[in-house]
């Protein structure tokens, strides 16, 4: 298991139909692997609403352009992914999304 990039709370997986997830089960963030977007975009009707914030407002604890990888351990870069600042490692190619991002992204 590997702990979430903002608290350190150890992060769980979602197996869907045919991708993982992992997730934090106190501020609610989500660790995409490489190419799994895409597969959930492809494979979930309402992708937006797919994974619901469940826990109360946490802030970052971590500051913007600082969270380490999960995975790889290094430091991840920020993009911005339709007016959204996401983090993503360069290394392993995988995504990191601050609660509600997905939502916020997808929304249009």
């Amino acid at each position: 298991m590997h702990l979430c990039p903002n608290c350190n709370e150890q992060l769980r997986s979602r197996s869907m139909s045919n991708f993982t997830v992992d997730e934090c089960p106190s501020c609610d963030g989500l660790w995409f692997d490489d190419q799994v977007p895409e597969k959930m975009v492809c494979t979930v009707a309402s992708p937006q609403f797919f994974f619901e914030p469940i826990a109360f407002e946490k802030k970052r604890e971590v500051p913007e352009g600082r969270l380490q990888c999960p995975r790889c351990q290094v430091t991840m870069d920020v993009f911005e992914v339709r007016g959204v600042a996401v983090d993503v490692c360069q290394s392993c190619r995988g995504l990191w999304l601050d609660s509600h991002e997905l939502r916020r992204i997808l929304s249009d």
